[in-house]
């Protein structure tokens, strides 16, 4: 399952690109190599949330962060080990000083429908910032460039990936927020049985550090964490995901 409707994890429009997340999927179903066939689902957040809150879920939830989903969903299954580093940015047109998030005080937020903004929520519920919505990151990508909003928070994946389906006759400026906000990308793995769940564990491990997947997320200036030689990834077959499975290295989260 992937919640992820905006490029670079789904095409849209004329992009010729698989998407990441049907690339992660394929380069997945080459590593169990016919032992098991998986096949993507892209649906909405919501959905995802309430069939991961669900014990009787049987499947693997890609491209997640613990911490960025509800408590019922962070209890179900196991995390794999990293397959993306991401960072949560602010974004501007103009040049802005984020020393302290006092800074953005007085600004406009164009949010996300339905998104929750944590380190803004005080300020938003204060008004001391003010918060307008749009549907899409595309969207409200457009509201900032035409000035309708001050400033936007977008991963730098998404960002990558939706920044150029927008036109704009300025660039786009991104920051990181004072404490940066790094978010460690995982897939989570609920099988039948503990076998079938290790299977896949191990695949997506072997997926995570192989020369396709990193060829991948290059295309988007990402990259992942934990390969002990990324010059030489181990293939991304049952055997070799078994043999060189790699240890993710301490990442700071916020």
């Amino acid at each position: 399952m992937n919640s992820y409707g905006q490029p670079p994890f789904v095409p849209i429009g004329t992009e010729r690109t698989a998407g990441l997340a049907r690339t992660f999927v394929e380069l997945l179903n080459q590593a169990l190599d016919g032992r098991k066939k998986l096949h993507l689902d892209n649906v909405p957040r919501r959905r995802l949330e309430l069939a991961l809150s669900d014990r009787a879920f049987s499947g693997v939830a890609l491209f997640l962060a613990p911490e960025f989903l509800v408590p019922a969903a962070q209890q179900l299954g196991t995390w794999s080990e990293p397959v993306m580093v991401d960072e949560n940015l602010i974004v501007s047109v103009r040049p802005l000083n984020v020393s302290s998030l006092d800074n953005l005080n007085g600004l406009k937020l164009g949010g996300i429908a339905g998104h929750v903004y944590r380190l803004l929520g005080p300020a938003i519920a204060d008004g001391k910032v003010f918060r307008e919505d749009a549907q899409d990151h595309i969207s409200n990508l457009g509201k900032l460039c035409l000035g309708r909003v001050d400033f936007v928070v977008i991963s730098k994946s998404e960002l990558a990936g939706t920044r150029s389906h927008v036109s704009c006759p300025v660039s786009f400026r991104s920051t990181s927020f004072p404490e940066p906000q790094v978010v460690v990308r995982r897939v989570l793995v609920q099988m039948l049985n503990d076998d079938s769940s290790k299977e896949v564990l191990d695949a997506v491990a072997a997926v995570a550090c192989s020369q396709p997947w990193i060829q991948a997320l290059a295309q988007y200036g990402l990259s992942t964490v934990g390969c002990r030689n990324t010059e030489r990834p181990p293939d991304p077959s049952p055997e070799k995901g078994r043999k060189g499975r790699p240890h993710p290295k301490q990442v700071k989260r916020s």
